[in-house]
């Protein structure tokens, strides 16, 4: 079985199949980000800002409105064709974090959310995102913590079925390297031990039912992923229950955290 850190799990999807996927991901986490980002990391007039692992290009936009037109917004991304022009402020670099031509101490905000669990060294991805940023700058990652997920009923019908299925495709996850179920929780530590000052977290928690917009979005992201991570059955009754309305469960935990540079 391929390891699927050394490669993008959607890479083979089609161009607008995978751009409307990632627009609609950034949809549903837009909101939390926005207002953990005003608090911990806020911008003002003229700031300079790099996301690393741009995507969909939805945030470069939020954040060119709060940095204004002086301002500088950076979308790294190693393709970016899924991504709308960049606009006014906004510029983009299609390249690898790990060799991108960096722009040392230029940033006052590096961005990332929901890349580094991806990557095969999230600790040197971590170093180069340093490496960009000013000194007090600040460093802001989002990543999820997929080890709470369960039902929020145990006595539920089929909660166990349920918790079970969850427990092997997350295993297949660790095992084929799409990624690290538990990388929010490392997150905190590892970003204090990169040598960060004034490392804090917020984390997004909910509970959500079965056949909403988003438990639907996750049913369709288990499929998309179930025959690379060779557990289609379990994959399947996953979604299953994702798509089953007065079916409830605890979601997976986005941990943002930030600190700064020294």
């Amino acid at each position: 079985m391929s390891d699927l850190k050394q490669t993008y799990f959607a890479a083979e999807r089609k161009r607008d199949d995978e751009a409307d996927r990632l627009r609609r991901l950034d949809a549903f986490y837009a909101e939390p980000t926005q207002n953990w980002l005003k608090c911990a990391a806020p911008l003002k007039p003229g700031a300079r800002v790099l996301e690393v692992g741009a995507g969909s290009g939805g945030m470069l936009a939020w954040l060119a409105e709060r940095v204004g037109p002086t301002g500088d917004v950076l979308g790294l991304d190693m393709d970016l064709s899924r991504a709308a022009p960049p606009r006014g402020v906004v510029r983009h670099l299609e390249a690898n974090i790990y060799d991108a031509p960096a722009e040392p101490a230029a940033f006052d905000l590096v961005y990332a959310r929901l890349v580094l669990m991806h990557l095969h060294d999230p600790e040197a991805a971590l170093a180069r995102m340093i490496e960009w940023a000013k000194p007090g700058g600040a460093i802001a990652i989002a990543d999820l913590d997929c080890t709470i997920a369960a039902p929020a009923d145990r006595a539920a019908p089929g909660a166990d079925l349920f918790d079970a299925q969850l427990h092997v495709v997350r295993a297949a996850m660790v095992r084929t390297g799409l990624m690290d179920p538990a990388f929010g929780a490392r997150l905190p530590g590892m970003m204090a031990a990169a040598g960060l000052h004034d490392v804090s977290e917020e984390q997004f928690d909910r509970i959500v039912e079965g056949g909403s917009d988003w438990s639907l979005f996750q049913a369709e992201n288990n499929m998309l992923i179930s025959g690379a991570l060779g557990e289609p059955e379990a994959a399947r009754i996953v979604s299953d229950f994702m798509s089953r309305p007065g079916f409830f469960y605890h979601d997976q935990r986005l941990v943002m955290v930030t600190g700064r540079k020294p």
